[in-house]
């Protein structure tokens, strides 16, 4: 489908408001308000399209109060693509009204440029005790001033060396059964380089030679969902260049939002250019999450030790109805010996943190989060397993306001463990 806005008018006349997306978005759950809800949105975009409103501070408002989910669009009865709907409003409000100076400089200078990228997260990471302090018991950081990010917000710091620097580009492994290349997404290369590294070695273990391209950028996910088409198309064709050089049958991802991206939204964003369309679909026909591809692997759940670990899961939002990922990684937690598996109450809801949903809508963040911390406290789980480092780090932040006791970690990280456990058997995290 054409990805101009007044091509999605007829997408839009199909919602028959039933109101089926009342009871699966985590927003309207929270506020209780019509125009917070997919067939609201969708009412309120078709307005615009008809010219009977237009796009006020009001309307932009209301379709950032959208979390990208795809809750409404898996429970819709019509099929409709809220979700699809609500980007492209975005992209004509970035297209009428322009950017927000800060993210015109984030997304234009900084993240579509890796040099200037890389440059200012190593910046970030030595001042970065200057603007944060430590948080609660130690863990994570809270911001010392007002830096557009509620002090209360609970973050990770930034890792003292980004993850592909610690590696060479291509991790060799003695009598590799195959060759992967690894797309690690921001989050994991400059501050979860723990999940990383669990990838690595879990791939090693398992026989599989990685490559980590050097040149490889932010997946641009955060840029077009903001509306700044042009800049996440020139984003695409440069990730895809430089994965499409490497001669690997597979691209693994660790990232349910980088996995939906480089697999299916890449051929969305350009197809209107033959080329690159062309390109973004062989590349998709490779892109595989980290658990896909592991289960995947004959005898992935042998040599390892006992994990005496109750442990529970939380579907990622991209991960679960974006990629179709649900029971891989529940075959891995299964797989490992000793581990008490506690099914999460309404797993698949969303966390609450939307990427940058969470900066700029904390307040409704901590709300929605609130759920879900509550869910995880009754499974009595001491580890909330997830794909998805930006739940990760919203996940830390709602367990610690609440004063939970629970530890978060990639599904990688748990596998890993279990391999090593098998020489150095561990009682307790």
């Amino acid at each position: 489908m054409e990805r101009s806005f007044a091509s999605w008018e007829q997408e839009a006349i199909r919602c028959i408001r039933c109101g089926a997306c009342q009871n699966v978005c985590p927003v309207f759950k929270e506020l209780q308000a019509e125009s917070t809800v997919a067939r609201g949105r969708v009412k309120l975009i078709r307005g615009v399209l008809n010219q009977d409103l237009e796009i006020t501070s009001g309307f932009i408002d209301k379709m950032s109060l959208c979390l990208m989910c795809k809750a409404c669009v898996t429970n819709c009865p019509s099929g409709v693509q809220v979700d699809k709907l609500v980007e492209a409003a975005r992209k004509e409000i970035a297209e009428q009204k322009g950017l927000s100076p800060l993210k015109g400089i984030i997304f234009r200078f900084v993240l579509k440029n890796r040099r200037v990228f890389n440059t200012s997260m190593r910046t970030g990471q030595i001042f970065q005790r200057l603007l944060f302090r430590k948080g609660p018991k130690g863990q994570g950081m809270l911001p010392r001033m007002t830096l557009g990010i509620d002090k209360r917000r609970l973050l990770s710091p930034l890792a003292p060396k980004p993850f592909k620097s610690m590696y060479p580009e291509v991790v060799k492994v003695p009598d590799a059964k195959m060759k992967v290349a690894f797309f690690t997404g921001c989050m994991i290369n400059y501050i979860y380089t723990d999940t990383g590294k669990a990838v690595i070695n879990v791939l090693k273990h398992n026989g599989v030679e990685v490559v980590i391209p050097t040149l490889q950028n932010c997946c641009g996910a955060p840029v077009r969902i903001n509306g700044d088409y042009k800049t996440a198309q020139a984003m695409a064709k440069a990730n895809i260049d430089v994965l499409l050089k490497e001669e690997v049958d597979t691209v693994v991802v660790a990232c349910g939002t980088c996995g939906l991206t480089l697999k299916e939204e890449y051929a969305e964003l350009l197809a209107e250019d033959q080329i690159y369309a062309e390109k973004a679909k062989q590349l998709g026909s490779k892109v595989k999450d980290f658990t896909e591809f592991v289960v995947s692997l004959a005898g992935f759940q042998d040599k390892m030790g006992s994990l005496p670990l109750k442990v529970t899961y939380h579907d990622p939002c991209h991960l679960v109805r974006g990629l179709k990922v649900k029971e891989q990684p529940r075959q891995i937690i299964n797989s490992i010996p000793g581990v008490d598996f506690q099914e999460l109450n309404k797993s698949d809801t969303c966390c609450g943190s939307g990427g940058s949903f969470s900066l700029y809508h904390y307040e409704l963040s901590t709300k929605i989060n609130d759920n879900k911390v509550k869910d995880i406290n009754q499974t009595g789980a001491e580890v909330v397993v997830t794909g998805c480092s930006a739940c990760r780090m919203h996940l830390i932040d709602g367990l610690n306001r609440q004063n939970v006791s629970v530890k978060v970690m990639h599904t990688a990280q748990l596998l890993e463990m279990a391999y090593r456990a098998m020489i150095h058997p561990i009682e307790k995290i």
